[in-house]
């Protein structure tokens, strides 16, 4: 997760940087270099599966959306999405969690097709874990939302 951050660092300081190059004496300068507060936002948003996936609900929590848990459960919850191999759509959270008292990294992986979405793969520090165990972690993030 550090390099991550770490890339997102040097990302945003180069955009900054760009945005502050040119010539103030010259008053002609093409603004389409420069960045504007929307196209970093554009930049940073999520993809439609991923906001499908966050603005969702599971039957263990339909009063909280998915993003909504994930913020209030995990430290640094971070999602993406992928292609996998099969050629499927598939939306990723990332985040720490507790896991026995102790912090642990926490995969959720699910299998986006239209607008719906089914968990495929749950895991703590790289450990596949039983598709069972998701109701538990659920129903443990919809709590953190109260």
């Amino acid at each position: 997760m550090k390099k991550k951050s770490t890339v997102l660092a040097i990302v945003l300081a180069s955009l900054l940087a760009l945005t502050s190059c040119g010539s103030s004496s010259d008053s002609s300068s093409d603004s389409s270099s420069d960045f504007s507060a929307s196209d970093l936002a554009e930049l940073f948003s999520d993809s439609a599966n991923v906001s499908s996936v966050k603005n969702g609900t599971v039957g263990a929590c339909p009063s909280a959306t998915l993003g909504e848990m994930a913020d209030a459960f995990m430290s640094s919850p971070s999602w993406e999405e992928f292609t996998s191999t099969t050629g499927g759509t598939v939306v990723q959270l990332t985040g720490e969690i507790s896991y026995d008292g102790y912090p642990a990294e926490a995969i959720l992986q699910w299998s986006v097709s239209g607008s719906t979405f089914d968990t495929e793969y749950f895991g703590i520090n790289g450990v596949g874990q039983s598709l069972i165990t998701v109701s538990a972690l659920y129903n443990n993030m919809c709590s953190a939302t109260y």
